[in-house]
């Protein structure tokens, strides 16, 4: 698969700074249409050290500080085990509606591209790895591969009101 022109952008960036390990500042740059120093140095500022991994929980502080809001909207582990454990109805209910879903058939990197909309970006995780995709195409270095999906958010610009 042939990377995008925006991933080839953010990785002209980080080649420059000498960067590694910097999946996150990458697709935090591509979702939030923000330069790559820009998102890195909103992930600096909620402790990502330079050439190491950051936890999730810390991206989305900073695409929040960024301005951004997240909604998920695929979970691998909800989709086989089911979201929520309180009431068996309310499970059942809940479990039929994510697997009518669009996103239900999606398994890995390589038939992400075909449930995708055409509008909207998502931050997409695998095993280790996140990547953004927008606007029906996937701009990191995994597409086309076999990589297994485990949970996708879309992204949303927060607004001023």
């Amino acid at each position: 698969m042939i990377e995008s022109k925006l991933f080839r952008r953010v990785s002209k960036r980080s080649n420059k700074w000498g960067e590694s390990n910097d999946c996150t500042v990458k697709a935090l740059a591509i979702a939030t249409g923000k330069t790559y120093e820009v998102a890195h140095g909103a992930l600096a500022l909620r402790g990502r050290s330079f050439r190491k991994g950051i936890h999730m929980l810390h991206v989305f502080k900073a695409l929040e500080d960024l301005g951004f809001d997240r909604e998920k909207v695929f979970d691998r582990w909800s989709l086989d085990h089911g979201p929520d454990f309180a009431e068996s109805s309310t499970f059942h209910e809940q479990a039929k509606r994510y697997r009518r879903s669009r996103w239900a058939n999606v398994k890995t990197v390589r038939t992400l591209p075909e449930h995708l909309p055409k509008r909207g970006v998502f931050l997409v995780q695998t095993r280790g790895h996140v990547f953004c995709a927008r606007a029906g195409e996937i701009h990191d270095w995994t597409g086309g591969r076999k990589h297994r999906i485990t949970k996708i958010h879309r992204i949303i610009r927060r607004s001023d009101n």
